[in-house]
């Protein structure tokens, strides 16, 4: 494969297909996207060639445990972050420390990343997160605990969430004692 060729693979979920796609360097294969059931076949038109890569099974087979509920630390190391902007890659490692059973506001979060009028800039670099499930977006929702938005869809949004325990209310919102305050521990 050469340097600057993209490929991508395919992972089952019970959502639908996500899939992961990839680029060779001199490195090794760097995550470009993760693409979720939504908008998969659109980006598998995009992508390049559908091939597997050895170094890529792990997170992939991640991914998928994942998404049959399991507690699966994801890892960041072959994500490519070059696309991200300082702030955006800033919010995404944020949201990263988000425990599992946990939700933050887009408010709190632009708070704990030091920006607490930038609730909005937050919610649009989560809705352009590159990475989601390995950078968990949809542990982020509104103030009031309804969920906000999220590019699997709210139903896939409100699954994961239900997947991790969190409870909701009679009216479909996260219930306030599973928002999640970056200076207490769980």
């Amino acid at each position: 494969m050469k340097h600057s060729e993209i490929g991508y693979d395919i992972i089952p979920s019970r959502f639908g297909e996500v899939t992961l796609v990839w680029r060779e360097t001199e490195n090794g294969p760097r995550v470009v996207e993760i693409v979720l059931p939504l908008k998969s076949a659109e980006a598998c038109d995009t992508a390049g060639v559908r091939r597997r890569h050895p170094a890529l099974d792990h997170l992939c087979q991640s991914i998928q445990r994942c998404l049959d509920g399991e507690g699966v630390e994801l890892p960041t190391d072959l994500l490519d972050s070059s696309p991200c902007s300082q702030f955006q890659w800033t919010v995404l490692m944020a949201e990263r420390t988000i425990p599992r059973g946990r939700v933050a506001s887009y408010s709190r979060l632009a708070l704990h990343v030091g920006r607490p009028k930038a609730a909005r800039a937050v919610g649009t670099a989560l809705a352009r997160n590159p990475f989601p499930i390995v950078i968990p977006c949809h542990r982020t929702v509104r103030t009031d605990g309804s969920l906000g938005g999220f590019g699997g869809g709210l139903d896939m949004k409100r699954a994961l969430l239900k997947m991790e325990d969190v409870a909701f209310d009679h009216r479909g919102r996260v219930k306030p004692e599973f928002f999640w305050d970056f200076g207490a521990r769980p």
